[in-house]
């Protein structure tokens, strides 16, 4: 009896839908408006999320074959790492931890400036708003332990602009660690550490000034170490008319080159108490 009964049931039981395949189609056993319309066969309307790999960003617009490839059954496995798909360009230098620095929305990488903190060159300053491509240039470079962190490395086309200037670096006999002299905050602007041994500029009024103030010449520039063998003309920058104007009331003053060392020392600039034999006019 219960023979009789199975092979009713086997009897009874539909048969296994055809498999079609549409020109230009792989073959499915789905009716074509499971996920097409009469409205246009784009976009697929498959619901990818019962699968178990929802298709968010950029996924949405892959093709079906792009994964599944010329597959006669959509239910056969498909690999989901994101190499299966993905070539690394680094050549394994995160491992398959792709999702550490990209995401789906767009593929650019999330790897910003503060996860750069970790690495042996934290961005900083200027360096935070640069594109990674502007460092890491080749496929070398994509390997980014093996980028190069030193400022020539990049910097070299600035250090050689300034050639022919009053600032010519390479005449000048100035280094090529650029971090000596200039700032990651602002590449503009310098300090020159060696300076105060022969002029000083730091803690007094000359610490704003700029370079070109005083080096306004192709020879202006020495080998750092050295200095230069004439003394400073305060009056190169300090017009006589105009300082003559402001120490109207201190007698005997007399606006020549290097005066000024009697009153002022380089720490202040104004309201410094004169020599004993200067007299003030009251």
């Amino acid at each position: 009896m219960s023979a009789l009964l199975v092979a009713l049931a086997v009897a009874a039981a539909p048969p296994p839908a055809p498999r079609m395949q549409p020109p230009g189609h792989i073959a499915v056993e789905t009716r074509c408006e499971a996920c097409h319309s009469p409205a246009g066969w784009t976009p697929v309307a498959f619901d990818h999320s019962k699968t178990g790999f929802p298709l968010e960003g950029r996924h949405v617009f892959a093709s079906c074959r792009a994964c599944h490839g010329s597959s006669t059954d959509f239910r056969a496995p498909v690999p989901t790492s994101c190499g299966a798909c993905h070539r690394d360009v680094h050549t394994g230098e995160f491992g398959n931890r792709c999702a550490s620095c990209h995401d789906p929305s767009s593929w650019a990488t999330q790897f910003g400036p503060d996860a750069h903190r970790f690495t042996n060159f934290p961005l900083t300053g200027r360096h935070a708003a640069i594109p990674c491509e502007e460092c890491h240039q080749n496929q070398r470079d994509k390997r980014f332990t093996r980028a190069a962190a030193d400022c020539f490395a990049c910097h070299q086309p600035d250090y050689l602009r300034t050639a022919g200037t009053s600032i010519d670096h390479a005449r000048a006999g100035f280094g090529t660690d650029c971090k000596s002299c200039h700032f990651p905050t602002r590449f503009k602007g310098a300090r020159f550490a060696g300076h105060d041994a022969c002029f000083q500029l730091s803690g007094g009024p000359h610490a704003g000034i700029s370079c070109f103030d005083c080096h306004t010449s192709l020879t202006s520039f020495i080998a750092p170490g050295t200095c230069m063998t004439n003394t400073a003309d305060c009056m190169r920058c300090h017009a006589c008319a105009h300082e003559t104007q402001t120490h109207a009331r201190v007698g005997g003053f007399q606006c020549t080159n290097r005066k000024c060392y009697e009153c002022h020392t380089f720490t202040a600039g104004t309201g410094l108490r004169p020599p004993a034999t200067t007299r003030v006019k009251r």
